[in-house]
């Protein structure tokens, strides 16, 4: 049995006297809950905000579940549009139409912002209502924070007529520099934006929750083994996923071995990624903790895919994968599939040791690196060992919640 530690809850209030922060209020349209992708980031940098300091105002175009939200901190919704007319062939002119009149929707706030009466704004440069935030801010004469986890513009490049995009792009530039703290998903980020906008950022990584078990040993790496079995744990969002994972278990029905997904997939969604093959398991996302203890018992690699896809380059350049906080808690070996400019690919370079790693889209490299895992057991354990080290140094909670902090506090904030 493993010996497991909790990591400590406050180790960072001893730097930061929590009744200095400000009364902050997020805007946003992303959902803070303890789910999936940007919701749990947003959850877990908010999990130990004091309550009484917190007020949280989510656009209606994904509201949390009530039962998955955080605990004592007051919830507003406000009404950004119709979901559903973003899924229809409808999209990019709809989309338009919400970015056209984001600024529109700061008067919903007033009554909000009279009853909690806030010090900051917080937001996350997605979907619309980064911007109802940036001008709520201005009107209120409160500093803003932004959060930047994807590069929103290359996104949107994809999705907005030509002269409806250059609106937003010229937005966005303005809106960062206007922040007062700009938190980066990555450092590769921060240092493009700081080039692109004028503006410095910060390098915040995705952390794990503050509850997260941390494990002092490793599973057992099994040596002698045929048929390792990889595992990808998060949402198939975009095609160049769903490509990698079907390419993943073609190439291990070839050398021998399987595949756990855990994945929300409908049967339809299953057959779609082309994930309907019988070395693959695909089963329901689960509790962060029950699906660590599954993966250390189950697992032998986990994989973390990354698009080749020219048209996703510069957002792979930039974002960083949320997964590798959670993946490196796991005390498992790392297979990093993706392009050489690609952040978890330099992640893993600058941090010698920490994954092996695949940066070209042949399958026979992919097929390579597999067969190596699968030899060579001491090679597993030793990649194990440098994960769960790294996983430490980078994402530990304590780490990011006094980085973010001391960006939102005023008090503590370096001088400009």
């Amino acid at each position: 049995m493993s010996s497991i530690l909790l990591q400590p809850i406050s180790s960072y209030d001893a730097g930061l006297a929590l009744d200095h922060l400000p009364r902050l209020i997020y805007v946003g349209d992303v959902a803070v809950e303890s789910t999936v992708a940007g919701s749990t980031l947003l959850y877990r940098l908010l999990q130990k905000y004091p309550d009484n300091r917190l007020r949280i105002a989510e656009g209606n175009l994904k509201s949390s579940r009530p039962d998955k939200r955080l605990p004592g901190v007051k919830y507003d919704e406000f009404r950004v549009g119709i979901e559903r007319l973003l899924r229809t062939r409808f999209h990019s002119l709809y989309s338009s139409a919400l970015h056209l009149t984001a600024t529109g929707r700061t008067r919903k706030l007033n009554r909000v912002c009279e009853d909690f009466m806030p010090e900051a704004i917080l937001t996350v440069a997605h979907g619309y209502s980064w911007l109802t935030a940036a001008l709520l801010a201005r009107k209120l004469g409160l500093p803003l924070h932004l959060v930047v986890h994807d590069d929103l513009v290359s996104v949107q490049k994809s999705v907005l007529p030509a002269s409806i995009f250059k609106r937003v792009e010229r937005a966005f530039g303005e809106v960062y520099r206007q922040a007062e703290s700009r938190l980066c998903a990555s450092p590769y980020m921060a240092e493009d934006f700081a080039g692109k906008y004028g503006a410095a950022g910060t390098a915040l990584y995705p952390s794990r929750a503050s509850d997260v078990p941390e494990f002092t040993q490793l599973p057992n790496i099994r040596a002698g083994r045929n048929d390792l079995v990889f595992a990808f744990a998060g949402t198939i969002n975009s095609r160049g996923y769903a490509d990698s994972l079907a390419t993943l278990a073609s190439v291990l029905e070839n050398v021998g071995g399987g595949l756990i997904v855990y994945s929300n997939l409908t049967v339809d969604g299953i057959k779609d990624c082309g994930l309907d093959r019988s070395n693959v398991t695909v089963r329901p996302i689960m509790p962060f903790k029950e699906l660590l203890e599954r993966l250390r018992r189950d697992v032998d690699v986990l994989f973390v895919p990354m698009s080749f896809a020219r048209e996703e380059a510069r957002n792979m350049k930039l974002a960083f994968p949320s997964k590798l906080a959670d993946y490196t808690a796991a005390g498992l070996p790392l297979l990093i599939w993706g392009p050489p400019y690609c952040s978890a690919v330099r992640w893993a370079h600058e941090n010698t040791g920490v994954a092996e790693i695949v940066d070209q889209p042949e399958t026979e490299a992919l097929a390579a690196s597999i067969i190596r895992l699968r030899n060579d057991a001491p090679y597993r354990y030793r990649l194990a060992e440098t994960a769960l080290t790294k996983g430490r140094e980078f994402f530990a909670h304590e780490v990011a919640i006094e980085k973010f902090y001391r960006s939102i506090c005023t008090i503590y904030s370096e001088p400009k």
